[in-house]
């Protein structure tokens, strides 16, 4: 009899640890974050950032989801003297690795695109943009997910030869999200 439980414990366990993934072939995905900092380098003198980041996409594979992003994101300073808004849009490509069951899961997320930044007293201008973003999500129910990510390598351009190559894996550059997983 022992025996036989153990047998049934032990397919019970294999049979779990190999559960379907959450994230399958033709669901989609809606997630993003939105948030707001102030930083105050010298008495006196604030900086404001507001920002909404939202994405959406499909499955084209398991755990592979492709999709279009956009951004808004608005700067204010020196009691209004200084700001700016910039606008991003462009594709990207997020994979999944499970790493706890079908709870936690790491992700990488690939992006490119267009951004247009319109500064206070100076006008504005126009970049483009590649990033790979490392990130960690959190399945409580099934589709719903939280999920932390860190700014990681971005590579951008302003089309004039000006470019910048930025690593942020610091806790300065930790975002929060949700997700919502719909379909199939």
């Amino acid at each position: 009899m022992k025996k036989v439980f153990l047998l049934a414990l032990l397919a019970f366990a294999a049979g779990t640890a190999h559960a379907q993934t959450p994230l399958t072939k033709g669901k989609g995905l809606l997630t993003g974050t939105i948030g707001y900092s102030r930083v105050s380098s010298d008495p006196g003198v604030a900086r404001d950032l507001f920002e909404f980041a939202p994405k959406v996409g499909t499955f084209v594979a398991d755990n592979l989801a492709v999709g279009i992003s956009a951004s808004i994101s608005l700067y204010s300073g020196n009691g209004g003297s200084f700001g700016s808004n910039m606008y991003t849009v462009g594709p990207f490509a997020r994979y999944y690795r499970f790493v706890d069951g079908d709870k936690f899961a790491l992700f990488g997320q690939g992006s490119l695109g267009y951004t247009r930044t319109n500064e206070t007293g100076s006008g504005g201008y126009n970049q483009g943009y590649l990033s790979v973003t490392p990130g960690l999500a959190f399945f409580p129910i099934p589709r719903f997910g939280l999920e932390a990510s860190l700014r990681g390598l971005s590579y951008a351009t302003n089309f004039d030869g000006a470019s910048t190559l930025d690593l942020g894996f610091s806790l300065n550059n930790f975002q929060l999200g949700a997700a919502y997983y719909f379909g199939k």
